[in-house]
C-alpha cells in the first residue's frame, strides 16, 4: 500500500524519521514543499499543483499529513481518491483554528508575514513552546528550518490563515495531542487523543502514533488482500 507523507511548516521529510520505519507498509513517498506560485496562492491551488507532481497514483494509497501538511493533505484528498487520510497535530476545518489564528485572517499577511530569518533565530524559544526540550530534538528542528524555503514559509502563513475549506474527509483518522501548543485540544475534534502529546509528538510519541495508523492500514490491506501472508 502506497503511503504519501506531507510535513509541516518549515519541515521536510526528516519530520517522519521516527514514524516512517514503524509503519506497516514501507512503500512511502514524501511530498516535499514546493515554492508558491505567488504570495496569495490559495491552499487548494497549491494542492492541485502538488498533486500534479505525483506519478502513477494508485487508488489504494493513503496520506499522512502533519501540522500544515495535514491541511495540505485534506486538500489533496479532494483531488486524489485516498483510501484514508491520517492527520497528525493539525486541523480538518477552519473552525478548529484557535481564535488567535482566526484573527490573522483580517491582516494583510501577504505583506506582513513573520520573516524566515526571525523564525531561524527563534529556534530556542520556539522549541520550548512546542515542547521540544532536548538537544537532539532542537538540533533536528534547526536543521529543517535552516533548509526551508523562505518563500514557502512566508506564503504558508497567509494560506493557512485564509484556508476556506468546507469539506471534511469522511475517511479521516485524526491523531492529536492533549498538550498541542499550536492547535489547542479545546478547539479540535479528533478521533484519537494522545495524553500529554505536544505539537511535535510525531518525534517522541511515534510508537503510539504508528500503532493507531497500523491498525487502520492492516484493515485496508486485508480488505484489498495486500497484507503480507505472515501478518494475515
Amino acid at each position: 500500500m502506497k503511503i504519501y507523507c506531507v510535513p509541516g511548516l518549515a519541515n521536510d521529510k526528516r519530520m517522519f524519521d521516527n514514524l516512517s520505519p514503524l509503519l506497516l507498509s514501507q512503500d512511502i513517498t514524501f511530498l516535499e514543499h514546493m515554492e508558491p506560485a505567488h504570495p496569495t496562492e490559495r491552499m487548494k491551488e497549491y494542492a492541485k499543483r502538488l498533486s500534479q507532481t505525483i506519478e502513477n497514483f494508485d487508488e489504494n494509497s493513503v496520506i499522512i499529513g502533519m501540522s500544515l501538511g495535514g491541511i495540505i493533505s485534506v486538500e489533496l484528498s479532494k483531488i486524489l481518491p485516498m483510501k484514508k487520510v491520517f492527520l497528525i497535530s493539525t486541523i480538518k476545518h477552519p473552525n478548529e483554528f484557535p481564535w488567535q489564528i482566526k484573527l490573522l485572517k483580517n491582516l494583510p499577511l501577504d505583506k506582513l508575514q513573520l520573516p524566515a530569518w526571525l523564525i531561524r533565530k527563534s529556534i530556542a524559544p520556539m522549541s520550548w513552546l512546542l515542547g521540544v526540550t532536548n538537544f537532539k530534538g532542537r538540533k533536528h528542528l534547526q536543521s529543517m528550518i535552516d533548509d526551508a524555503c523562505e518563500r514557502h514559509i512566508a506564503w504558508a502563513q497567509y494560506a493557512a490563515a485564509n484556508w476556506d475549506n468546507k469539506l471534511i474527509p469522511n475517511h479521516y483518522i485524526h491523531i492529536h495531542g492533549t498538550k498541542d501548543e499550536i492547535f489547542p485540544v479545546a478547539y479540535v475534534r479528533a478521533s484519537h487523543f494522545i495524553e500529554g502529546g505536544n505539537h511535535y509528538m510525531i518525534m517522541d510519541r511515534a510508537q503510539e502514533i504508528a500503532h493507531i495508523i497500523n491498525i487502520e492500514l492492516e484493515k485496508l490491506m486485508t480488505e484489498k488482500k495486500l497484507l503480507p501472508s505472515k501478518l494475515r
